[in-house]
């Protein structure tokens, strides 16, 4: 499930996801068992319904564990990263707090939150800060975590689009908070608000995807993330949301 939400779908509408893959989910999971010829109890009638019915309900709940998840990963060196730490000199929590929210409204209404040092031509490098950086393969491609893109040989060699955006559209539902709170991070995330900034990072991917020198340039970039984490890893075979500021605005120079 949480593949498909990295991958495919990070915002999955209950009943059809239901219906849907949570069935198809439990049906490789049990056609696995199967094949390794350990026991699957098959139950009968209602109880063997409403049993169904308990754990697709459960796995689609793993949507909002997983963008917790991602969350997490991300804010380990978010703060670090963007220079959220008020300096002591900015005098009393007063200002310390508005320094925090100016700092982060800057990033957003710059779209500098997106950006990494200008590559050797001088060109502008999307999706490249060094907080996407540290978050994105490291959540991705954990020698740790069973279900990781290392597990998979389709996304050995690459970090998918659709990955890349949920962790920006976290990093960004982040920002958003401290330009209203200051501090008021460890909330739970509103599913609406990621939504909302990931639809708006669509469009620009795809701006950047159909540009000459960017486009390749960002592929180039994923395959490097992920081989970067793949390193010891034996390898497998086998619609823009409008706004007053340039929070998703990719450059293209």
């Amino acid at each position: 499930m949480q593949l498909h939400i990295a991958v495919k779908n990070a915002f999955p509408q209950h009943e059809e996801a239901v219906d849907g893959i949570c069935c198809e989910v439990l049906i490789g999971v049990t056609t696995h068992f199967e094949d390794k010829g350990w026991e699957v109890e098959a139950g009968n009638g209602l109880l063997f319904d409403s049993a169904i019915i308990q754990l697709t309900g459960q796995l689609f709940n793993n949507t909002q564990t997983f963008h917790s998840n991602v969350k997490k990963a991300v804010m380990k060196t978010l703060l670090f990263d963007y220079e959220l730490y008020p300096l002591s000199s900015a005098g009393n929590e007063e200002a310390q707090i508005k320094f925090v929210k100016d700092k982060a409204d800057e990033l957003l209404r710059t779209s500098v939150y997106l950006c990494g040092k200008p590559d050797a031509l001088g060109k502008s490098s999307n999706f490249t800060h060094p907080a996407i950086q540290n978050a994105c393969p490291s959540l991705y491609y954990s020698s740790t975590a069973s279900k990781s893109l290392c597990q998979f040989v389709k996304f050995q060699n690459y970090i998918p689009y659709k990955a890349l955006m949920l962790v920006v559209a976290i990093i960004h539902t982040v920002l958003s908070t401290l330009c209203k709170h200051s501090s008021e991070v460890t909330s739970n995330l509103i599913a609406e608000d990621v939504e909302c900034a990931y639809r708006g990072l669509e469009g620009q991917v795809d701006h950047i995807l159909g540009n000459p020198y960017h486009g390749p340039k960002l592929d180039r970039m994923l395959e490097e993330w992920a081989a970067s984490r793949m390193t010891g890893y034996t390898t497998k075979t086998g619609g823009i949301t409008k706004t007053s500021h340039n929070e998703f605005n990719v450059i293209l120079d």
